[in-house]
């Protein structure tokens, strides 16, 4: 079984997180996709609406599909968050899952900037 992970701010959540995501299931094979609402670590100039309203809209955007579930690993833990600890956690809750990790392209380009981007990238079964 193979499972998406779906990390960002989601601010606003857009139909272009939606396909990425309903494209990432198809074509993966993927049982779950987890969306995982983050705190803006990568945006420290840009001013981001509040994690209440974020939760709402994205769960009012991922409604109606059952594979897409929320996550509440980085909502709930009282520390810095970055992608690597996610995933570890992630992997101790599912630990039979295959874990990709979802990203769209200015992820992807932002990637060498994460906290430890190669042991992240390890931990990870693939990137989506």
């Amino acid at each position: 079984m193979n499972f998406g992970i779906y990390g960002g701010t989601f601010d606003p959540p857009h139909i272009g997180h939606l396909i990425l995501a309903a494209e990432a299931q198809a074509q993966l094979e993927l049982e779950r996709i987890l969306w995982v609402l983050t705190p803006p670590s990568h945006k420290p100039d840009r001013r981001i609406t509040s994690t209440a309203i974020r939760l709402e809209m994205l769960l009012a955007a991922i409604a109606g599909n059952p594979v897409f579930e929320l996550s509440r690993v980085d909502l709930d833990r009282h520390r810095r968050i970055n992608a690597v600890d996610t995933v570890h956690l992630l992997r101790q809750t599912y630990p039979q899952a295959g874990l990709v990790y979802l990203m769209g392209g200015d992820s992807l380009r932002d990637l060498p900037t994460w906290v430890r981007p190669q042991e992240f990238l390890v931990a990870c079964d693939a990137i989506g």
